[in-house]
């Protein structure tokens, strides 16, 4: 069958071109789409990684129910608790603590032998409590410790909001500590490096994380010489511990409707927090198997580069602006790594059309104030060929607004970072699926013409000549105007 030859350097036979033809049409015909993808845009459905946190879930009609007093009732005289003894984590804590069978009630701090003579009943249940339960406990957990290895893990990451230590060398901190009730030094044994992926991308999700990937460390990625505060030597150079084999990726997104106010309303510091706490979470959860786990977290406790490993993980591409793009959020996601030697199975890197649409795309370097973010093509950088960023341009900027710190305009102007409405799913589906890349030319097309900005000058703050702009109106809630006196 006779080929087609197209400008971009590629041969298709006639039925492919035929189909790619028929792909990029569709995609020139969803122009008169954009206003019904812009109306869906606003449906929390479609926040991505945030869907729960958008108050849908509280439907119940309370105004229809409220009444002008509490439900409770008040018979007498109010009384605060006291915790010490009131509170029975507390109270049991202190006790087993103080309390010598050859001094009794008498070794007891004042306030809790006064409660305790007012509720014996209490002393009793507390006595029986130290005095059998606890051992039988102690004793049951060791011998059926098996059963409920990953409910205890579990349920012990879910308290770990910060890691353990992460000042020391990695050679001590990344591995477990003391094990609860005597448990085994040893790591357990796993089944299957399946098996136990599948586990720790369940466990993640379930920690938060919107999406999961899992790579074979590059020592390539790793930091020559390290950030402060994380246990190396500062003028020695990392020797990468042997036992960062694997490395699994977690995060979420920025709150979508802030995030398209960068660069006034917008943060990072809501992806940050939450990407950190599940990483810590995660590297807890590791630990309580027996294995190493070290958290690297945003925005300065990394060991290492993360958007190589969120493309060797799987999750994703790096854009013009460096920054990784993800096909579920764009490039709106704020990872956190967590490397362990935990016998994983890495994901396979993804191509869904990237580094094509980048190529001709450039409305991240058009709508960028500082000019940090380049026209031109990629470069050598360390080896490797990437979009070099002129990251003290970008810091730079930073400091010429008014508003929340950073910018994250790269973010927002993105064609890819849309929340997940139909539209957008759709045009995504077109432009990974099109060879051509006549759909990449139309799809950027429908982003300027239904998603323009202002003038990257305007993001400025007035002493250098802007107008505060931002590259959509805040979300209603932060609108100071609306809710402080001027």
């Amino acid at each position: 069958m006779k080929s087609i030859k197209l400008n971009i350097g590629k041969k298709f036979n006639r039925r492919q071109f035929l189909k790619a033809s028929g792909l990029a049409s569709a995609a020139l015909g969803s122009t008169g789409l954009g206003f019904f993808g812009y109306e869906a845009g606003k449906n929390p459905e479609s926040y991505t990684g945030w869907e729960n946190f958008e108050g849908a879930n509280q439907s119940f009609n309370r105004k229809r129910k409220s009444v002008d007093h509490p439900t409770y009732e008040k018979i007498g005289s109010s009384q605060r608790p006291d915790a010490r003894t009131e509170v029975i984590f507390q109270r049991r804590s202190l006790f087993m603590r103080q309390w010598k069978d050859d001094t009794g009630l008498e070794g007891l701090d004042d306030y809790l032998q006064e409660y305790y003579r007012k509720r014996p009943e209490d002393l009793d249940l507390d006595l029986y409590s130290m005095k059998e339960l606890m051992p039988k406990m102690m004793s049951d957990s060791r011998k059926y410790r098996q059963k409920f290895i990953l409910s205890n893990a579990w349920s012990n990451a879910m308290g770990a909001v910060s890691p353990r230590s992460t000042n020391e060398p990695p050679e001590k901190s990344d591995f477990p500590s003391r094990r609860r009730f005597g448990g085994p030094t040893e790591p357990e044994k796993m089944k299957s490096p399946e098996l136990t992926s599948n586990l720790i991308k369940k466990i993640a999700h379930e920690l938060g994380s919107t999406l999961v990937g899992i790579a074979k460390l590059n020592p390539d990625w790793v930091y020559l010489y390290p950030m402060r505060g994380r246990g190396f030597e500062q003028d020695k150079p990392i020797d990468v511990p042997k036992h960062w084999e694997y490395a699994v990726v977690v995060g979420t997104p920025m709150s979508w409707d802030p995030m398209y106010a960068n660069p006034n309303y917008g943060t990072s510091n809501d992806a940050y927090s939450r990407s950190r706490i599940i990483a810590y979470r995660l590297a807890s959860f590791i630990k309580q198997l027996g294995y190493a786990a070290r958290p690297h977290t945003p925005g300065t406790s990394y060991d290492l580069m993360v958007p190589p490993i969120l493309i060797d993980a799987g999750l994703g591409e790096q854009g013009r602006p460096s920054i990784v793009i993800t096909p579920e959020l764009g490039n709106n996601f704020r990872p956190a790594i967590v490397t362990t030697n935990l016998p994983l199975n890495p994901d396979k890197p993804i191509d869904f059309g990237v580094q094509r649409f980048c190529k001709t795309c450039k409305i991240c370097a058009e709508n960028c104030p500082s000019g940090a973010i380049s026209f031109g093509g990629k470069v050598e950088v360390r080896g490797y060929l990437r979009y070099q960023v002129d990251t003290a341009k970008c810091l730079n900027f930073w400091n010429s607004t008014l508003g929340s710190m950073g910018c994250r305009l790269c973010v927002a102007v993105c064609p890819y970072t849309r929340k997940a409405n139909w539209l957008h799913k759709t045009a995504l589906k077109v432009s990974m699926n099109d060879p051509t890349g006549v759909s990449d030319w139309a799809l950027t097309g429908l982003q300027k013409r239904f998603y323009p900005g202002p003038d990257p000058q305007k993001y400025y703050m007035p002493s250098l000549g802007g107008e505060n702009a931002s590259y959509r109106e805040p979300p209603w809630w932060l609108k100071a105007e609306d809710f402080i006196e001027f």
